[in-house]
């Protein structure tokens, strides 16, 4: 095996904060200071160890909003990982460029429409610059649209395994 010519790429990318996470939190931080004040009217001798348990329960509910993606390209196939609170990473999703019909840039503001089996987020948000998707067609006939947020070095990489599909628009899946 000729190691000279493998490609390794890896990107990861934090989801943009919206609106209901900022809500989430705040709530979180309501409800803390509502068992608080419950804790020393009515727990008063018990009151620390309450004190400390609901500060410990909300820095893990704030360390726990935050989302990432972490793209990895090896030679020709991508896995796209979710980390939750920058500890627990789990796989969402592998795809080999074989698969990948069509890959371009999303306008802004604009989602791509089609007949899809299951949609992806994998970007940093929906109105961020740089966010392209790609679908994909497995062999079950399942058709996947997944959004992400790639940097040079990853478009780089797909370019060398696309080629052409890069350039496709979403309305040139129906003439492959």
């Amino acid at each position: 095996m000729n190691t000279y010519n493998d490609t390794f790429v890896e990107h990861i990318v934090r989801r943009k904060r919206g609106g209901a996470e900022l809500l989430m939190k705040i709530g979180y931080v309501v409800l803390a200071l509502i068992l608080i004040g419950l804790a020393y009217w009515f727990l008063t001798s018990f009151f620390p160890f309450f004190f400390a348990v609901i500060l410990i329960l909300l820095f893990f509910a704030f360390k726990y909003t935050v989302k990432e993606f972490e793209y990895s390209f090896i030679n020709g196939d991508v896995d796209i990982d979710r980390i939750d609170g920058k500890r627990k990473r789990k796989t969402v999703l592998s795809v080999n460029c074989r698969e990948i019909r069509t890959m371009a840039p999303c306008e802004k503001g604009t989602e791509v429409s089609g007949d899809f089996t299951q949609t992806f987020d994998f970007s940093e948000g929906r109105g961020c610059p740089g966010r392209w998707y790609f679908t994909v067609e497995r062999e079950d006939e399942t058709r996947l649209l997944v959004y992400f947020s790639p940097n040079e070095r990853l478009l780089n990489a797909f370019k060398l395994y696309l080629g052409r599909k890069m350039d496709y628009v979403a309305t040139s899946t129906e003439e492959e």
